[in-house]
């Protein structure tokens, strides 16, 4: 049967499958699956990205979201291509295909033990990798295992992608980042890190300033000409407050590239390219959001200040106040010689 359906008899609840499963499971719905699988409670617990993430994000217990797992849209009608694929994976499975963990995470773009390019959809049709709503094999009652590899909307075989080998760059910031997961320690270019969530935390708000926001664009501009990178880049088709892993897996693995490179000689590579790029602090500061420390002297201290000038509407209460506290009518000129005395000269 369907996944959707199996979920729906097993929770008595329609909406069971609406959520992402394997990010997190209510604890109810953890007592029914240990009861009709007898499988320990605490080892469905640690199934879930939820209480296995500690690595690559902290998790505070204020929410059941974990960064970097890609969303895989079951609960809206909105296309998101939250799984990953490596045909020659799947065909090394056989007849008992399946899909790996560390393929949900947006910082994994490369298969490490074929060195090939992960694929995000369909290569047919385009369409996300699902199961909500599996293709049978033809003249079949049942379902079976290898249906799980068929794209669900035009039944092409992902066994049959065309794999494409990746560079050496991005085989290294990939096998970074996957020992960063999975040991939780590690080194990434100049840097040694003895709390990987750390590295995450600094690699998702460069990924975030270079490829998801706008304020990023000349420098995203600039590092894709000086590496030689070949990335269509259309700010108004990624929309706004886009979160790394929501992006497709080309944009992320431009992005990872950038990455790579800024860390080979950190902060000095990233120091340069904001330079030369006339990217300045402000653009990269946010009341709202927390920096790891390695990231800290780079982005406020080492990258310049944009030089502040007052708008009209500035000028005008300035000249304003003036007039009203010396009673007389003077010219901006006349205020900013005012400006400097009170404030450089007393």
């Amino acid at each position: 049967m369907k996944p959707s359906q199996l979920s729906t008899l097993i929770f008595e609840d329609q909406y069971a499958w609406k959520g992402d499963l394997d990010v997190f499971l209510p604890p109810s719905r953890v007592t029914i699956l240990s009861q009709k699988t007898g499988i320990d409670e605490e080892r469905i617990k640690n199934l879930t990205f939820y209480t296995s993430c500690n690595y690559f994000y902290h998790q505070t217990n204020r929410t059941t979201q974990v960064k970097w797992v890609m969303p895989l849209g079951v609960r809206t009608r909105k296309k998101s291509f939250g799984l990953q694929y490596c045909p020659c994976c799947l065909i090394e499975d056989g007849n008992q295909p399946y899909f790996r963990k560390n393929w949900r995470l947006g910082f994994i773009t490369c298969c490490l033990f074929h060195s090939v390019q992960l694929h995000d959809k369909c290569p047919k049709c385009y369409h996300p990798i699902g199961f909500k709503k599996p293709k049978k094999s033809d003249n079949k009652i049942l379902y079976h295992p290898v249906n799980m590899v068929h794209c669900s909307k035009c039944d092409f075989d992902l066994r049959h992608t065309k794999y494409k080998q990746v560079s050496k760059e991005e085989y290294e910031i990939n096998r970074i980042n996957f020992l960063q997961a999975t040991l939780g320690y590690g080194q990434a270019g100049n840097l040694e890190f003895n709390y990987s969530n750390l590295y995450f935390e600094g690699i998702r708000r460069l990924l975030s300033f270079l490829v998801c926001s706008p304020k990023g664009e000349s420098t995203f501009m600039f590092l894709r000409a000086e590496l030689g990178l070949y990335q269509p880049y259309h700010r108004e088709i990624l929309g706004h407050n886009i979160e790394p892993e929501r992006l497709d897996v080309r944009m992320r693995r431009t992005g990872l590239l950038m990455i790579y490179h800024l860390l080979q000689d950190w902060p000095e590579n990233f120091v340069e390219a904001c330079h030369k790029s006339n990217a300045t602090s402000h653009l990269i500061k946010s009341p709202y959001l927390e920096f790891p420390f390695w990231t800290s002297n780079a982005f406020f201290f080492r990258i310049r200040e944009k030089k502040y000038y007052s708008c009209e509407g500035e000028k005008k209460n300035i000249v304003e106040y003036f007039e009203k506290r010396l009673k007389k009518t003077i010219s901006l000129k006349q205020v900013t010689r005012l400006v400097h005395y009170y404030f450089f000269k007393r």
